[in-house]
């Protein structure tokens, strides 16, 4: 794996004046960057990555480009895997931009993928509403995999669920049992999410 160490510090400087350019410029900047903490893991970029001024500099950038899905996209995805996977402290301004994002029909999959590794997840008020809603983001197949990800997310917290949300969940499993493409082993995963959900 060759390092970006020296592309990233670069990077950081440049998002961090971030007014000092165009929003084309920074377009560039953040696609370069939001590459990196989605890259094989490194402790080498742990101080970059897990700076939380460079964090709230990310959101700050993405509330002044409310319109354009690339920008949203791609700094929903950097502060993601920056909290996931280099320990980002998950602030409430970072959950409330990504919970925002929720109403983008671009940004929506990105928000969905990336909310549950927040802390703040687990006390949003629209919490299940919004986790029965995802399977109908598109691309379907992609967002299917999230909520049923998201679903054994939460019966490993032990949290428990809203009758009326096990029975919508179960019927969304039990709908994607009927595909005949279905992989056997897939299969069997999802007969034991169904269980553990009848069962929690």
């Amino acid at each position: 794996m060759k390092l970006k160490t020296d592309a990233l510090y670069s990077l950081k400087d440049k998002l961090l004046n971030w007014q000092d350019f165009s929003e084309q410029e920074l377009e560039t900047y953040i696609r370069e960057f939001e590459k990196i903490p989605r890259d094989e893991v490194s402790t080498f970029y742990t101080p970059v990555l897990s700076d939380s001024q460079l964090g709230a500099t990310l959101v700050a950038i993405g509330q002044q480009f409310l319109t354009n899905d690339k920008l949203q996209i791609l700094i929903i995805s950097a502060l993601g895997n920056m909290v996931w996977r280099y320990r980002l402290t998950p602030t409430d301004a970072m959950f409330d931009f990504l919970v925002a994002a929720t109403g983008n029909k671009k940004a929506n999959f990105y928000a969905a993928l990336h909310m549950p590794v927040f802390p703040q997840y687990q006390s949003w008020g629209k919490k299940w509403e919004y986790l029965l809603s995802v399977p109908d983001i598109a691309p379907k197949k992609k967002s299917f995999v999230v909520f049923y990800d998201t679903v054994k997310q939460q019966l490993k917290q032990h949290d428990t669920m809203p009758l009326e949300v096990k029975q919508a969940i179960i019927k969304k499993i039990q709908f994607r049992l009927e595909d005949v493409e279905l992989h056997p082993y897939l299969k069997e995963e999802y007969l034991a999410t169904l269980h553990a959900v009848v069962n929690q």
